[in-house]
């Protein structure tokens, strides 16, 4: 999408703009989402056994039955770990495999899960973790409420170049054009804030998932810079990106 906008030779608009959003970010999340529930799965460690309860499946997998535990060396689709049995192997995505890890050394006895905490995509999940998830109030203050701010300025403008005042389109065709034109400019501008955060995202867990490689023990000091600079370049950087387009150079 970056790509396109930056390449397109002709403006892209907000109609194909958000038809890309729907097919390949919405409707993929959405499975992803539903994927994830279906397959949800409850682990219960005990003193030599460790059941993993889901739907349509049940097992009870004694300590000594598990060869090794060997992490997952690309999280994808998220971060987790296989337990290998002489059966084959039993995948478990975490967000945090860091604790059921640590109840495996210390609760059931398995071999080498001690080590699997020090494995570098096991320390990058902590790190993220324990640095706090983002909530539905804070992606929405986020993302639609502070796009309310660029897309002011930038509905202001387009009112007066196109209409001649803040309120010409109103005096023109009436309230119901005039909120038209505005939810158009809100929700295309709350869509290049998702965008520019991915953007600064995609780089910032590039480098806390380089340095959890080579250098474990900065993971979570790493992390805590990566959220910051983040968080600075998104609502530091929007409100500069607004002021370039009325820049006189």
């Amino acid at each position: 999408m970056l790509a396109a906008l930056l390449l397109q030779p002709m403006p892209v608009t907000p109609m194909a703009l958000y038809r890309t959003v729907v097919l390949f970010a919405l409707l993929p999340a959405a499975g992803a989402w539903l994927v994830a529930r279906a397959v949800a799965a409850t682990v219960e460690v005990a003193a030599g056994t460790v059941r993993i309860a889901r739907l349509g499946l049940r097992l009870e997998i004694p300590a000594a039955a598990v060869a090794r535990v060997v992490p997952w060396r690309i999280p994808l689709p998220g971060p987790g770990f296989s337990l290998v049995l002489p059966s084959g192997r039993q995948r478990l995505q975490l967000r945090d495999p860091a604790p059921l890890l640590a109840a495996l050394a210390d609760v059931a006895g398995i071999e080498g899960a001690r080590a699997a905490l020090d494995h570098p995509t096991v320390v990058h999940a902590h790190a993220r973790e324990t640095a706090g998830r983002a909530r539905w109030p804070h992606l929405v203050a986020k993302f639609p409420l502070f796009a309310l701010l660029p897309t002011a300025v930038l509905f202001n403008a387009h009112q007066h170049i196109a209409y001649g005042g803040t309120f010409g389109q109103y005096y023109t065709y009436g309230l119901g054009a005039y909120l038209e034109t505005f939810t158009i400019y809100w929700s295309t501008v709350t869509v290049y804030l998702v965008l520019w955060a991915s953007v600064w995202r995609g780089l910032g867990e590039a480098v806390a998932f380089l340095v959890a490689r080579v250098a474990p023990s900065r993971a979570a000091r790493v992390r805590r810079a990566v959220e910051v600079v983040c968080r600075v370049v998104y609502y530091g950087g929007v409100p500069a990106l607004v002021a370039l387009r009325f820049a006189p150079w």
